[in-house]
């Protein structure tokens, strides 16, 4: 008997179940009768059509629309209750407009008992704050004759979709796009040129590969550092050249807003954090040992970690173009732009977890680097006679053991906020202003982290080819601490339009003038060692060294008028700010090449070739002047807009700029030609084939894995 009663109480609870699936809806459809369509009106018919009107051809993020919903087909309408719906958005909010429809629970719109003896409604459709996505609109519809029976009805679905303004499609890469192909060839070919490279090698095979994954030699992890950040460098350049083709002419449509500023984001990202700051520790890592006497970094697995970790972190970073959309908020980073109202998708913590992977890898190197060259030297070279590019490096990695932990605590604070629900950056309590100080506080010594190195490539290069010692060293070590220290002081500057303090914007003011005063001495010292020289010209290391130092003048003295407020408040966030930061980043840039032409022969023991190296100087040369001298003139075009009118003026500058970064970029893929080709058809080297006076000439070319057979000695005069 039991079990009776408990199979009719089952059977009971099992047609309440179904209940919803097998009777209409008067009061609207959702919940249960719409997970597996409206089976309450027979099997789906293709003759009833479901249509949405008024959807646009691309929305906008915020804007609100308005949608006709209609139903065709189906049987006559004999009777009440005539047709039902079901809309779903998968992003966005729905709202009803009227009696006959409302909003369940769940986000669903459908009609009402009044809207049931309709076969058109009326609704609304808000766009979310971001138009980088897409939307999918699912409409379920039935056709019935109103006789309150199942047999005769019928029903169908529809699907609409609808893209962002800035969105690519839904898809990972929009192949539709040609800014996506630059971005795929570029990845592509700095991937085939390092397979090229490997199998020039003859000996490569598991064993060579093994090795390079594993190795912890610091000769092997500089090689390592440099084929990564010319990686990057690549990416980093192609992304430039699709901000300058969409802005080489007015109201281009080449790309779409949003790509634009995924590419200025990740452009200005990957070259000062995973390209020209790391391509320091590439020459640092191989040359600072060899310049000290010391066998080997003093701690050879946490330089292999360091290596690793940026790595991964720099294709973290970059990732997010495959990802839904990479970070598009400015390479700055500013809130709110950050927070998920505006930043939804994943390309900010990406980027944000890149950031942390880098900065792990850069405190492992600061360590090991001050280490190294506080307690490794042989034991005849002083501290004031360490050559001065290890000088620069040691100056490099205290600034950067300084101020690379401030940008930590920002990224997870950052990270808070979007994960955990954190306020640390909240505009509502002034949370801009926070990020700013923490950013710039960082961000200003950045540019001298990136210039050090450079300049100490210079330091190294002149003395050699001039071949005089270099003038008033003493005196440019000093003006090198006094630099560092200054650069440190005087972050606020970048705040002069942000409502800071005016007593605190005054000392500021005078620190930015300041901080001149130190490069001034080492720009006049570099000169002064020219003094009753007989210069070789005509070798390329002291050719892109000395275009360097004509690039960092332009530099240097379009900076000095930042330091006025009154300057700074007409030209922020202006191109004539694009033109003094590319001036100042593109000397470093030529003097890295100028270090790469004058120590390749002692990496590989081969000679890059000349003619090959000449074209390179005279396009990077040329094409950098062309590319930003333009743009100093543009101080009343605001920075980071995608398109712009034929009416503004600003076409020919746009144009002529687009010309200068092609001319750069055809030098870059010359100079990656010559890298490659050279490594195995350059000119044998020797071991010493410029006469260099430092540690790494005693040696041979490539150095042996214990770097010396005889550790030199510094002879003292």
């Amino acid at each position: 008997m039991q079990k009776k009663y408990s199979g009719i109480i089952i059977a009971i609870l099992m047609m309440i179940l179904i209940a919803p699936t097998l009777v209409a809806e008067p009061e609207g459809i959702g919940g249960n009768t719409v997970k597996n369509g409206c089976v309450c009106h027979g099997a789906i018919d293709a003759d009833v059509t479901v249509t949405l009107t008024g959807l646009p051809d691309k929305f906008k993020a915020g804007q609100t629309y308005n949608i006709s919903i209609s139903i065709s087909g189906g049987p006559d309408a004999t009777g009440e209750n005539i047709g039902g719906f079901n809309l779903v958005a998968n992003i966005g909010n729905l709202s009803a407009t009227d009696e006959n429809v409302q909003l369940l629970s769940d986000g669903d719109l459908t009609h009402t008992t009044l809207g049931n003896d309709l076969r058109s409604w009326q609704v609304q459709w808000t766009a979310p704050e971001t138009d980088t996505a897409d939307v999918t609109f699912t409409i379920l519809g039935n056709s019935v004759d109103g006789n309150n029976e199942s047999s005769g009805d019928s029903w169908n679905t529809a699907e609409y979709s609808v893209q962002g303004v800035n969105s690519s499609g839904g898809t990972l890469v929009d192949f539709g796009n040609i800014a996506w192909w630059i971005i795929i060839f570029a990845i592509l070919a700095v991937a085939g040129g390092v397979i090229l490279a490997l199998v020039l090698k003859n000996d490569f095979g598991k064993t060579e590969l093994m090795h390079w994954l594993t190795t912890c030699n610091h000769k092997d992890i500089g090689l390592l550092y440099l084929w990564a950040t010319i990686l990057f460098s690549v990416i980093g350049l192609a992304l430039s050249v699709l901000i300058r083709l969409q802005l080489m002419v007015p109201d281009n449509e080449f790309l779409t807003g949003g790509l634009f500023n995924e590419a200025v984001t990740m452009h200005g990202a990957v070259m000062v954090l995973f390209a020209i700051s790391p391509m320091s520790f590439a020459f640092a890592n191989y040359i600072v040992p060899l310049q000290i006497g010391a066998r080997d970094m003093a701690f050879p697995r946490l330089n292999a970690f360091s290596f690793w970790t940026m790595l991964l972190g720099g294709l973290v970073a970059a990732s997010g173009f495959f990802f839904g959309g990479a970070a598009d908020a400015g390479w700055t980073f500013y809130s709110p732009l950050t927070s998920l109202e505006y930043s939804p998708g994943a390309g900010i913590s990406l980027a944000g977890a890149g950031l942390v992977l880098l900065i792990l890898s850069v405190s492992g190197s600061t360590i090991n680097f001050l280490v190294t060259i506080l307690q490794m030297r042989v034991p005849s070279m002083k501290l004031m006679q360490m050559p001065m590019f290890s000088w620069n490096i040691l100056f490099t990695v205290i600034l950067m053991l300084a101020v690379f932990p401030a940008l930590l605590g920002a990224v997870l604070m950052l990270v808070g906020d979007r994960v955990f629900g954190t306020l640390f950056f909240d505009p509502s309590i002034d949370g801009t202003t926070w990020w700013l100080h923490i950013f710039w506080f960082f961000g200003h010594p950045e540019v001298y982290i990136v210039l050090l190195p450079g300049l100490g490539m210079a330091m190294e290069v002149v003395p050699t080819f001039v071949k005089r010692t270099l003038y008033g060293r003493r005196i440019i070590i000093w003006a090198l601490v006094v630099a560092s220290i200054i650069s440190v002081l005087v972050w606020g500057h970048h705040m002069f339009i942000t409502g800071i303090n005016p007593t605190f914007r005054k000392f500021e003011t005078i620190g930015t003038e300041l901080v001149s005063v130190p490069f001034g001495l080492i720009y006049l010292s570099l000169l002064a060692t020219f003094y009753k020289s007989k210069p070789q010209f005509d070798k390329l290391p002291l050719t892109f060294v000395m275009g360097a130092i004509g690039i960092f003048l332009v530099g240097g003295v379009t900076g000095v008028y930042l330091s006025s407020v009154a300057m700074d408040v007409q030209l922020r966030g202006t191109y004539y700010i694009v033109a003094h930061f590319h001036y100042t980043l593109g000397s470093v840039a030529v003097m890295t090449l100028g270090g790469i032409y004058y120590w390749y022969p002692k990496m590989f023991g081969k000679m890059l070739d000349r003619t090959l190296g000449w074209w390179h100087f005279w396009l990077t040369f040329l094409g950098i002047n062309l590319t930003f001298i333009p743009l100093f003139g543009m101080w009343d075009m605001p920075r980071r807009i995608y398109s712009y009118g034929s009416e503004t003026g600003w076409a020919n500058e746009h144009f002529w700029s687009t010309i200068g970064s092609l001319v750069v970029f055809l030098g870059q893929a010359i100079f990656f030609w010559n890298f490659i080709r050279s490594m195995k058809h350059g000119k044998d080297a020797g071991d010493n084939p410029w006469g260099g006076s430092t540690f790494e000439w005693s040696t041979s070319s490539p150095p042996p894995p214990n770097n010396f057979d005889e550790l030199p000695e510094v002879i003292q005069q």
